[in-house]
């Protein structure tokens, strides 16, 4: 039975990687042939996202270093976020350097949020949450995690299970670690369930890897078994093998748990082969440490003690003061970021209600005198004032609309200057045959009311010429 279920998800795999070779490939040849940056910008994105996500394979550093040129070229804050966040992914799955690693993916987040970016900004706080995760600090784990799906994109986005299934992922693992199985199974399985929706095999084997975990703490040892086995297939699949280093340290420590060392010592020694040609620091830490244990268990003395030294020393250049007090520092920077920015974004929004205000009063007062001119019974008026005074109650009206619409315009252009010039003339488009419209059935009343008033006097002029020479 297990054979057959192993077979399954080996065709399952296969059709998948299949449609994502296509895909690629497809990728690959628009990228080819185009020159425009925002096109071949977009192209790195998706080939990346594809390799990483979809196909298990390593970050190409070559490709982050093409889309900070372009972004730097185009001089765009979005694409800036984009690919500091992508070198800092490299930094931390590649390299394995944390302190690098958060430094880019902190100067990202500003230019994120100034984007209005959430698909980005929550990506940089699930990969913030992960260099917590290898650093064993579970509780800023979470805090970031919760960050990332407080900013998840909209449900319609095509980019909303790619970043849920991350959501899904850390709340599950960060539940396991603290040993609520309720809640680790209950992320387990909505992560399960997205990423059968993506057809992702990095997070498939991830899904799997989680249930898989859950189940060998709860003691069900052979369900455990059979998720191991699936993840496996999928691993193997994977085309970068330090994605597949992944499934490494939990498949490891259930063969030691079950006693079945042999297994465990190959296993483990694939994990160091990959640790060591990669030189990644998280996972030469990772090894070393099941190295040992194996040693320990098999009575191998000598062997033991080489990896037990070996893994002080890595573990010292990963937790060493200097590299902890950087990542502080990073960390307590970002938070005096967020609190500036918020009594910024106070103060701003202070003053732009109170430009609100005053734009309204001033455009209360000119309406009025408008109003008391037109209306007036008692002295004829000049038009030339009339055209005056609706000037100026089209530029307050203008500037009333600008203060108004400010925020939703930056949201919705990303701050370019450009398109909010643009924005700004299409308003005023529309404001200058209004106020022509206004400005002519206003000219139109005075001079109706200037002729009233002139009919009037002079009415009034004769009949007292009338009355003078009546008496006389």
């Amino acid at each position: 039975m297990k054979k057959i279920t192993a077979f399954m998800v080996f065709i399952a795999v296969m059709q998948t990687a299949l449609a994502q070779n296509k895909n690629i490939d497809s990728l690959k040849n628009a990228l080819t042939n185009t020159s425009k940056p925002a096109e071949r910008f977009s192209l790195l994105v998706k080939i990346l996202e594809t390799e990483d996500g979809y196909r298990g394979n390593s970050v190409d550093s070559a490709m982050t270093v093409s889309l900070l040129k372009i972004a730097q070229e185009q001089k765009s804050d979005a694409m800036l976020a984009t690919s500091y966040n992508w070198i800092g992914y490299y930094f931390m799955t590649i390299r394995g350097d944390n302190t690098t690693a958060l430094d880019y993916f902190f100067k990202a987040l500003p230019l994120a949020e100034k984007a209005a970016d959430k698909r980005r900004i929550s990506s940089l706080y699930f990969d913030i949450a992960s260099v917590y995760n290898q650093l064993n600090n579970i509780e800023e784990f979470f805090n970031y995690s919760v960050k990332g799906g407080s900013n998840l994109p909209d449900t319609s986005s095509p980019m909303y299970d790619y970043m849920l299934v991350q959501y899904q992922r850390n709340m599950g693992n960060y539940f396991y670690r603290k040993n609520q199985f309720d809640s680790a199974s209950f992320y387990a399985q909505a992560m399960a369930q997205t990423s059968r929706r993506l057809k992702a095999i990095n997070f498939n084997c991830q899904s799997l890897i989680l249930n898989a975990n859950i189940n060998s703490k709860m003691g069900e040892k052979e369900l455990a078994e059979i998720y191991y086995k699936k993840a496996i297939v999928l691993a193997d699949s994977m085309t970068g093998e330090l994605r597949k280093a992944a499934f490494y340290q939990p498949y490891i420590n259930f063969l030691i748990k079950n006693n079945r060392m042999l297994e465990a010592n190959f296993q483990t020694q694939l994990l160091w082969n990959i640790a060591k040609r990669n030189n990644n620091q998280n996972l030469k830490l990772l090894a070393a440490g099941l190295k040992r244990q194996l040693c320990d268990s098999l009575h191998q003395g000598d062997s033991a003690y080489y990896f037990s030294r070996l893994e002080a020393v890595i573990k010292d250049s990963i937790f060493n003061q200097n590299n902890l007090n950087a990542i502080q520092a990073l960390a307590f920077k970002e938070q005096l970021r967020i609190i500036e920015d918020t009594a910024k974004r106070s103060a701003e929004e202070e003053q732009r209600e109170q430009n609100i205000q005053f734009a309204l009063i001033a455009l209360g007062i000119v309406s009025f005198v408008i109003l008391f001119l037109i209306l007036s019974r008692s002295f004829i008026t000049n038009t030339k004032m009339i055209e005056f005074l609706g000037i100026m109650a089209l530029l307050i009206v203008f500037e009333f609309l600008n203060l108004l619409l400010h925020p939703f315009l930056e949201r919705i252009t990303h701050h370019t200057p450009v398109l909010m010039l643009l924005a700004l003339v299409c308003i005023a488009a529309l404001l200058i045959p209004l106020h022509h419209r206004v400005e002519k059935w206003t000219t139109k009343m005075l001079v109706e009311k200037n002729k009233k008033i002139r009919l009037a006097i002079a009415k009034k002029t004769i009949e007292t010429l009338e009355g003078n020479s009546t008496g006389s």
